[in-house]
């Protein structure tokens, strides 16, 4: 199993790379394993006339690995220049493009990554602000419109102020190292998904048909269309607010 580690900060061996260096650390023995510094490479984007050395070297990389863990800081509500730079480079290299300029997933379809991600402020704080999820959906935007398969997300919050990762983070990063090793080789979870889904509207009609029963009195004869009413609207609000989380606010915040 061969890993690439993309490295979109501005040190070598700060926090963000510390917490990096704790996943590849939990990686097996026999894992290969790269890490790429990218400010140590000259990215610039490719025109008709030549294509930028950089790019290739760091594109075979790419095309070897079988797994990619992407980690740039959080600046700004977003990703550090320094990797929106490459991913800005890579564009044409990651995705296929038709007549009508839609995306489509190029030769990296179907490779798995971990995105993982640090910022100033507390965990307490990103959970309501939501400072770095844009850094993750930039991410995710990119790489799964490329055909990749997510696996999971970081965030290591708390680093103003602090020379060191914090260990309970680093203590995560391992957990990630040993997941994303032992990860199962089929992606396919459509039964999972059904099954979660099942759940999902069972327990919202219950919580449903509670409200109705305990607010409207409404399991009555003659009452029906009350009933009907009151149920599609507590299990629209119900579903909408789920489906804007997992949409929304599903990135790791803490």
């Amino acid at each position: 199993m061969r890993y690439l580690a993309l490295l979109g900060s501005h040190e070598r061996q700060g926090i963000t790379a510390g917490y990096l260096q704790a996943v590849l650390d939990a990686l097996p023995a026999s894992a290969e394993v790269e890490t790429v510094f990218l400010r140590d490479y000259d990215i610039y984007p490719d025109t008709k006339e030549q294509a930028c050395p950089a790019l290739d070297e760091i594109e075979a990389k790419m095309a070897a690995s079988d797994f990619w863990i992407v980690c740039a800081p959080t600046y700004w509500g977003g990703m550090s220049g320094v990797m929106k730079q490459f991913f800005d480079c890579m564009r044409f290299r990651l995705v296929k493009m038709n007549s009508v300029a839609d995306t489509l997933p190029g030769k990296y379809k179907d490779k798995h990554y971990l995105s993982m991600t640090t910022c100033f402020i507390s965990s307490t704080e990103n959970f309501f602000t939501g400072i770095t999820d844009q850094t993750f959906v930039t991410i995710d935007r990119i790489l799964t419109g490329a055909g990749l398969i997510k696996v999971g997300e970081f965030v290591g919050t708390g680093t103003w102020g602090t020379h060191a990762p914090r260990p309970e983070k680093i203590a995560e990063c391992q957990r990630w190292g040993k997941k994303i090793a032992d990860r199962p080789r089929k992606d396919d979870n459509t039964l999972k998904r059904y099954i979660l889904l099942f759940f999902m509207i069972a327990i919202m009609a219950l919580i449903t048909m509670g409200l109705q029963a305990w607010w409207f009195g409404v399991f009555a004869a003659g009452k029906f269309w009350l009933t009907y009413a009151t149920f599609v609207v507590i299990f629209y609000v119900l579903l909408a607010s789920i489906l804007h989380f997992f949409t929304f606010v599903r990135h790791r915040r803490r």
